[in-house]
């Protein structure tokens, strides 16, 4: 088959896509709207919240990418595919399956099931103007979870040991903000949990992660905002105050930067029906 571009992200998602090809080190982290299922025929090591997660060699693994997340090591062929939040939503997918995912869990399949050839043609067939084939890979992604759901849900673990002292700082920092970002924590809190002064602790995460200490805490918090927009029925104003904003106004202006939309506008294009 020709090789296609890998997909962009667009906004704050990579849409109904698929793509198999040589992964590359992310450089900082990012987070997206969509499910993603990824398969690699080695292990896959992420980064997310000052957590590392371990992807299993030749497994399929589904996770919800709206917490910032970083690839930092992969071997020489991989594959994944990403589905909007909305359209996973739409497909009405067992509420064992669709809980366990919003709530920040990892699925692992159960077996090495033979797929990268499987996402190599999603590739291909979603690249291609025809509905039918798009509706051909929407059926076989949502079979896959299914299949997936016979498999195990984890949590990130606690980092392994950092060669780097920066990187054992810098993800650190990260910890803190993932644990604590639904509170009344500033830079000064979070520098204070290495300890550095704050200028030091800001320019070391920026060095590490490549964004803002600022620009990670509020990914952190409109993560957590999405999350209650999907499953509760809280108003804007008591979604703010759980997710850690400290004014309505702080709510908005984050989240519009982050997810393109206000609040309201994200629940109804997203909320299952």
């Amino acid at each position: 088959m020709t090789a296609l571009v890998e997909p962009a992200q667009h906004g704050d998602s990579f849409g109904f896509s698929a793509w198999r090809g040589r992964p590359w080190v992310m450089p900082a982290p990012h987070a997206h709207n969509d499910i993603e299922i990824n398969v690699c025929p080695g292990e896959l090591v992420y980064e997310s919240g000052g957590r590392t997660t371990v992807f299993p060699a030749g497994v399929p693994c589904a996770f919800w990418g709206a917490r910032p997340h970083q690839l930092i090591q992969a071997g020489d062929d991989f594959a994944f595919v990403t589905v909007p939040l909305a359209q996973f939503m739409s497909w009405g997918v067992h509420e064992s399956i669709a809980d366990g995912l919003l709530h920040g869990a990892l699925l692992i399949g159960d077996d090495r099931m033979p797929l990268l050839d499987s996402f190599e043609r999603w590739a291909h067939d979603l690249a291609a103007p025809s509905a039918l084939g798009h509706r051909a890979v929407a059926l076989e992604v949502e079979a896959l979870l299914y299949r997936m759901a016979g498999g195990t849900w984890a949590s990130t673990v606690p980092a392994a040991d950092r060669a780097s002292r920066d990187l054992d700082r810098a993800s650190r920092m990260a910890s803190f903000i993932a644990e604590h970002a639904a509170e009344d924590i500033r830079l000064a809190d979070i520098a204070a949990s290495i300890p550095l002064h704050e200028n030091r602790a800001s320019a070391l995460f920026r060095s590490v992660f490549g964004t803002s200490v600022t620009a990670y805490l509020g990914q952190f918090r409109v993560a957590e905002a999405q999350r209650l927009l999907l499953t509760t029925d809280l108003t804007s104003a008591a979604v703010a105050g759980r997710a850690g904003f400290q004014s309505l106004s702080a709510y908005h202006e984050t989240f519009a930067r982050v997810a393109g939309v206000t609040p309201s506008q994200w629940r109804a294009e997203n909320r299952r029906t």
